[in-house]
């Protein structure tokens, strides 16, 4: 065989093989550009013989762009509280890379950060996904279609979680518009105390949108399972400086979307950057959320209204002047939560006497210090809240 015959087998074989390579990244990217979208597994009775029955407690959805997918439930590592040795759960993110080889899906886990298999991509049809996860399983994921222009957006979303008969996180956090965090870890999470931070933009547009997608505005103002001994969670969303909407969710009984929603924004604090806070200044009692009180009647605040208040107060301008007070401020027991103090560590700077208020100037008054008074510029209540909110004290 001669030396030309020799070159020019060797050069076929080359071309044959970019060819087939060609082919084979044309067929993947075509199988990518089929897993694109918004996605939620359809629950199939067959599957519930592949999989435990907790695995289909919580709704599973996923988004897939042509080079990453966001898991809406996420990742966790498995930790132990410093302060009471419990077992908490780490958060560790919910987007992670993914590879198309001959309709196989590979990802990059955030647990191990190895590729893994994922599933085995086998049709797509009108809206529904079909994909194996193993040789015999197949799960079907339909496809979910919002129109974010109908609907409507926010200025500050606050999230508070209250805890439970257990290692449930307590924790309250505020995110903005602008990207602007501030949290605070009562007990069950891995920063504890008050922290401040910042969210780029496309991470604060994620959490903004899928509360977007949630419409909180035509939801309910309160869910809950059947069962005790749960979580309470409260969302608090915010239009040109006006509470708008709050929901408290008892045991996650919430629509899907608001259930992915909460994922994300209650744990982002395990995945950014926090500077502390040295103190809780103003004032801002442990495992407890704020009431006003007037005569025989009481508006209690909802957590998330309590720490809206809160970062409120942060802002505003610490004054010398008196004005007559209407109301009291008090504090209401957190009774979601029974256990000892999760957070032993964090102190007051001041020991707190007595907080009054006219809704706009808030007098706090100390055992060891001079008074401090804030100046929100307006009247929290008459902007927040009626006179048909406040309920009589029963416990007068």
């Amino acid at each position: 065989m001669g030396i030309r015959t020799i070159l020019f087998i060797i050069f076929t074989i080359i071309l044959l093989g970019c060819n087939q390579r060609k082919e084979q990244q044309k067929a993947d990217n075509q199988v990518r550009e089929m897993l694109v979208g918004d996605w939620e597994l359809i629950i199939d009775k067959s599957l519930v013989d592949d999989f435990p029955l907790e695995f289909f407690r919580l709704p599973l959805g996923m988004t897939i762009t042509k080079d990453s997918i966001a898991f809406y439930l996420g990742f966790y590592q498995e930790k132990l509280d410093s302060m009471t040795g419990r077992r908490m759960r780490q958060f560790l993110g919910n987007t992670v890379p993914y590879q198309v080889n001959k309709d196989s899906v590979h990802i990059k886990s955030l647990v191990t950060r190895n590729w893994a298999f994922q599933w085995k991509f086998i049709a797509k049809r009108n809206d529904t996904l079909q994909l194996a996860s193993n040789d015999s399983t197949i799960i079907r994921y339909k496809r979910l279609t919002y129109n974010l222009d109908t609907l409507p957006d926010f200025d500050q979303i606050i999230f508070s979680s209250s805890g439970c008969y257990g290692g449930c996180p307590i924790l309250d956090i505020s995110v903005t518009r602008e990207g602007h965090v501030l949290f605070q870890g009562e007990g069950y999470v891995k920063s504890l105390g008050f922290f401040t931070g910042h969210l780029d933009r496309q991470t604060t547009q994620t959490i903004f949108d899928k509360f977007r997608k949630a419409n909180p505005l035509a939801l309910e103002n309160s869910y809950a399972v059947d069962h005790t001994d749960d979580q309470t969670l409260t969302t608090t969303f915010i239009q040109n400086g006006k509470i708008v909407k709050t929901i408290g969710d008892y045991g996650m009984a919430g629509t899907k979307e608001l259930i992915w929603a909460y994922m994300l924004l209650s744990n982002i604090h395990d995945v950014m950057h926090l500077n502390p806070l040295p103190y809780d200044e103003p004032f801002y009692p442990k495992l407890h959320t704020f009431t006003f009180k007037r005569d025989n009647f009481v508006l209690p605040l909802a957590k998330s209204e309590s720490f809206y208040l809160w970062t409120e107060l942060k802002k505003a301008k610490q004054i010398d002047k008196s004005f007559t007070a209407q109301y009291k401020l008090v504090f209401t027991r957190n009774f979601d939560y029974w256990g000892p103090d999760p957070n032993e560590a964090r102190t007051h700077k001041y020991e707190i006497n007595n907080v009054v208020t006219d809704g706009q100037f808030y007098k706090f008054e100390f055992e060891d210090r001079e008074a401090i008074t804030y100046d929100l510029g307006y009247n929290f209540l008459e902007r927040n809240f009626n006179t048909a909110n406040f309920i009589e004290d029963l416990e007068r």
